[in-house]
């Protein structure tokens, strides 16, 4: 008979097949490619904000540093890493994202390397790396813990968490069918407890830490009455809402960032 531990992995194993199938075969090749370009003034706001957000949690110029982004998907977050002035490596378990990556390396002009890699298991050394972070990846994985101690494992100065937060806001999100539980690819949305990795990190050897919740929505393709902000009225008057509910509500949001500095 099989164990609950094999019917475990058995699961896992059949969730995985399906990411794989969906972010090689099932995805806008060319939107994954060109994400957040040409995506209209509010979706390239929201992207940048959230960038931000963790460039100020980190404390650290990128510039002359080795960042790796684990999951890093078809590069978009690489390319703001590599113009901050970052040497960016991006890893990701779909070759078929490591591809569309160094494409949009290649069609927009900056330097990085991508390797196909399981976030969960780095073949690299400790501290191979002076920053190790992550956007929007750990919620797809099967042991998202497992990949922060990988990552605080490889990173020899520090980690940026970029990644879905449990909030209230959510779950009521996921009743109104704004918010998913189990994404298109077939996974789980695994949403992670702030304190809950800052103890794994502290457990790590990190003893500075810092982050900050961000209230923030965006479908991942934005549909085509966002352009409507562009215009520069509703684009200011969007932006001010933004800003108005994150006065109020933001220490509940739905978006993490979150920093760990060895010292």
């Amino acid at each position: 008979m099989q164990t609950e531990r094999t019917l475990h992995e058995n699961a896992c194993a059949g969730v995985r097949a399906r990411q794989l199938s969906f972010y090689d075969e099932g995805c806008d090749a060319e939107f994954e490619i060109t994400r957040p370009h040409g995506c209209g003034r509010l979706y390239e706001f929201l992207i940048e904000y959230r960038f931000r957000a963790g460039m100020r949690v980190l404390g650290l110029p990128l510039g002359g540093r080795s960042v790796l982004e684990v999951c890093c998907g078809s590069g978009m977050m690489a390319e703001k890493l590599a113009r901050a002035g970052a040497a960016v490596t991006g890893v990701d378990f779909s070759s078929a994202a490591v591809a569309r990556a160094r494409e949009r390396a290649r069609r927009y002009g900056f330097a990085a390397k991508f390797f196909v890699g399981d976030a969960e298991n780095l073949a690299l050394a400790d501290g191979a790396f002076d920053v190790v972070a992550v956007h929007d990846g750990l919620h797809h994985l099967d042991r998202p813990q497992r990949a922060i101690r990988e990552m605080a494992r490889v990173a020899r100065e520090a980690v940026l968490i970029l990644d879905p937060a449990r909030a209230a806001l959510t779950r009521l999100a996921v009743r109104l069918g704004i918010a998913v539980d189990v994404e298109q690819a077939g996974n789980k949305v695994k949403r992670l407890v702030p304190r809950e990795v800052a103890g794994i990190l502290r457990g790590a050897g990190y003893r500075e830490l810092r982050w900050e919740r961000t209230l923030m929505y965006y479908p991942h393709q934005p549909p085509a009455w966002w352009r409507r902000f562009d215009r520069a009225p509703a684009f200011a008057g969007c932006r001010a809402a933004f800003w108005a509910a994150n006065l109020a509500c933001g220490h509940w949001g739905n978006k993490l960032a979150l920093a760990a500095r060895r010292c």
